[in-house]
């Protein structure tokens, strides 16, 4: 059972102990979690804030720019005009004008025809002029002419007429603009249906240009700032146009000092609780560890203490029961069991008062009188065990005392000096031994010294004095009897009648201990 309880009693408290670390960690690591959640969060308003200036600006350029192009283009012209007769923006890489017959480019976007006639952007053009949505190129994928009035979609085109001897004619009016990415630029154009196949009318946007005209719109509290073309299945955020508006970087908060001062209790909080738990568990296993060795202990000194007077009583009584004990010592026999029983007496009511304490139970006699008077009987039983053993015994009282009132319980004090007489009859090693009861009046308090003339104890003693079950190397080494709880219980039942019992001195001239005790109203 104890090793049972032993094992949950530890499972449950690394249980207690991980769950107060993990609570103390998250409590940690809140503060930044939340300061991530609240940047994302700014991040995502003030890129929407920031694209509602970038948006309308970003179509009203490229409005603008492909204004310049006529409705109505001449298909069977070897150069395609500049479209309005000006330079083009710093933004537009320049103008083209993809027939069914071949690519026209005005003059000053010559350096464009190397790049528009590779065959992937070629192949992809021709097909996006027939399906916008078309994808890029594919050139392993084999590429079949689609009959007229199907609609067109990957690996296949529109074919009308392939004899260019007949000139060329627009058959409506030109469709709607639209832009696609390819290689961090952006194609903005329109497909115009002709007599001989769909044509594309259009430019080539320089995305890095462009965003150097539509960054400065963007909310100065946004860090990291780019615009790039969003290509594949990347999707832009810059309205219907194949860009992304991204920024990167920490977000300068306003409120985030603020808000780690706010947090910082919460995080003291936890790490403290987790702290005392970890204490509190620790101290409950050193109790217990504790209480534990003292069980043990009083175990192993009330079975070694019973088993002597017991091992004697057995002697003894097989003895006289057969008639082997001669006639002129059957007194010492009897004295002998007498004293054993005297013996066992003291120790069983030593343990029973030991244990009435440590259940907090204490004696609710009262005896009052003056103090002279109540204290000599209770000298006068405790000397005559030590002077039984040939020990002289003194008893002096300070003249005070004869008129002071004392209200205590004498059957703990004499208990309380019985106990301080026999340890002094069992260490005592002096040839003439002395005992003393001194009385004396204190500030509010009767103190009684008892005093011997022994050798005294050592620092090992002293320190463990009042310790239950705790005994001197000298008690081990004379196998003095005994299971060391006389002074501790002896103390506690000082303090359980409102006293105090200490070690005033011991030293080779002997040793002296001070009963205090509260006087009377």
């Amino acid at each position: 059972m104890k090793t049972k309880f032993t094992v949950y009693f530890i499972i449950f408290s690394l249980l207690a102990l991980c769950a107060s670390v993990w609570q103390a960690y998250e409590a940690s690591t809140l503060d930044e979690r939340l300061l991530q959640i609240d940047e994302q969060t700014q991040e995502t308003r003030l890129l929407e804030l920031s694209l509602q200036h970038i948006v309308p600006k970003a179509e009203a350029l490229l409005t603008a720019e492909a204004a310049k192009q006529s409705d109505t283009p001449d298909f069977n012209n070897a150069v395609y005009p500049q479209p309005g007769g000006t330079a083009c923006a710093a933004f537009n890489k320049g103008f083209f004008l993809l027939s069914p017959a071949a690519l026209l480019l005005p003059p000053e976007s010559e350096p464009l025809r190397a790049g528009l006639m590779r065959d992937e952007l070629h192949n992809t053009l021709v097909r996006k002029a027939d399906n916008p949505d078309a994808p890029l190129w594919n050139p392993h994928e084999k590429q079949r002419p689609l009959r007229e009035g199907a609609r067109p979609v990957f690996g296949v085109y529109l074919i009308k007429d392939t004899d260019f001897s007949h000139p060329i004619r627009q058959d409506d009016k030109p469709g709607p603009y639209f832009a696609w990415a390819y290689r961090g630029d952006i194609y903005y154009m329109r497909s115009i249906s002709t007599s001989h196949g769909n044509a594309l009318q259009g430019f080539v946007v320089d995305v890095p240009a462009l965003a150097q005209q539509l960054l400065p719109l963007a909310e100065p509290g946004l860090r990291g700032l780019r615009m790039e073309a969003a290509e594949g299945r990347r999707r832009g955020n810059v309205g219907s146009l194949p860009l992304s508006l991204q920024a990167e970087g920490v977000l300068s908060l306003p409120d985030t000092a603020a808000r780690r001062s706010a947090i910082h209790g919460t995080v003291v909080s936890a790490w403290f609780i987790s702290v005392i738990s970890i204490i509190i568990v620790f101290s409950i296993l050193a109790f217990y560890a504790r209480l534990e060795r003292r069980r043990s202990d009083f175990v192993s000194a009330v079975t070694h203490e019973l088993r002597t007077p017991l091992t004697s009583f057995s002697l003894y009584t097989e003895m006289l029961c057969r008639g082997q004990v001669p006639p002129e010592r059957l007194q010492e026999y009897y004295g002998t069991l007498h004293k054993e029983c005297q013996r066992l007496g003291h120790l069983v009511e030593n343990v029973l008062a030991f244990a009435r304490l440590s259940r907090g139970k204490v004696r609710g006699r009262k005896d009052s009188g003056p103090c002279a008077e109540l204290l000599n009987g209770v000298f006068e039983r405790v000397a005559a065990r030590p002077r039984a053993e040939g020990v002289n015994v003194s008893i002096t009282h300070d003249s005070h005392t004869k008129l002071l009132s004392l209200r205590t319980d004498l059957l703990s004090v004499e208990q309380i000096l019985t106990n301080l007489a026999d340890n002094s009859l069992k260490y005592n090693t002096n040839r003439n031994p002395t005992l003393g009861f001194s009385v004396m009046q204190m500030p509010r308090t009767v103190a009684i010294r008892v005093i011997d003339n022994g050798t005294g104890m050592s620092e090992e003693a002293r320190r463990n004095l009042f310790r239950p079950f705790s005994r001197s190397a000298e008690a081990r080494r004379g196998c003095k009897p005994g299971v060391g709880l006389g002074l501790a219980l002896s103390r506690d039942i000082a303090r359980s009648i409102g006293g105090e019992l200490v070690l005033e001195k011991s030293d080779e001239r002997g040793t002296t201990f001070l009963l205090t005790l509260p006087l009377g109203e």
